[in-house]
């Protein structure tokens, strides 16, 4: 190995251990490696919430039997009931991250009236749903004028439970329970 080789790799190998060392802020403002780091960014302005107040690395298994984060599953589901609407969504939004002020940008684009923006505020409107309640708007319901639908589809068992409304509501999972069947039936031990 010459001595240019032996430098190059040594620094490489440099950049590398730098580029792990990135604080968190500074990373956040790069341009996303993958559509999943972008819809988990991009889910963050449209709740309002963190990272970490959305149960993005949860994990659950398909019907494989694969473990899956949440976001991945959340990302799948959205994109195969909205591919063209988030595929937009999610263009816009990586021309906007960077912005001074992402949120500001992301919603002078949803705010636009047309066609082209109200796909925009349809993808929206399902990243926030599946968030806050684990559902989408069913794509084979036709959307009224405001891109609404009168029709839910809810996620896999699971899924539910996760929603983050009972966390910001502090309230329990209604209907659900990792107790046994009947247990409402014994007086609680106090």
């Amino acid at each position: 190995m010459t001595d240019t080789t032996r430098r190059s790799l040594i620094t490489s190998a440099a950049l590398v251990v730098a580029a792990g060392n990135v604080p968190k802020a500074a990373a956040q403002n790069a341009e996303p490696a993958t559509d999943y780091e972008a819809f988990v960014r991009l889910s963050c302005v449209l709740t309002g919430m963190s990272e970490k107040e959305l149960p993005t690395n949860t994990e659950q298994q398909d019907e494989e039997g694969t473990r899956l984060k949440l976001y991945e599953i959340y990302f799948q589901r959205i994109r195969a009931a909205y591919p063209a609407e988030l595929r937009e969504l999610l263009s816009v939004w990586k021309t906007v991250q960077n912005a001074p002020n992402p949120q500001t940008a992301l919603a002078q684009k949803l705010s636009v009236t047309g066609m082209p923006a109200q796909r925009l505020r349809v993808a929206a409107r399902q990243i926030v749903k599946i968030w806050y309640l684990s559902t989408i708007d069913d794509p084979r319901t036709a959307l009224d004028a405001k891109g609404k639908s009168s029709s839910q589809i809810g996620g896999d068992i699971g899924q539910y439970q996760l929603s983050a409304i009972w966390g910001l509501i502090g309230a329990p999972v209604p209907g659900y329970s990792n107790f046994n069947h009947g247990y409402w039936a014994e007086k609680p031990i106090a």
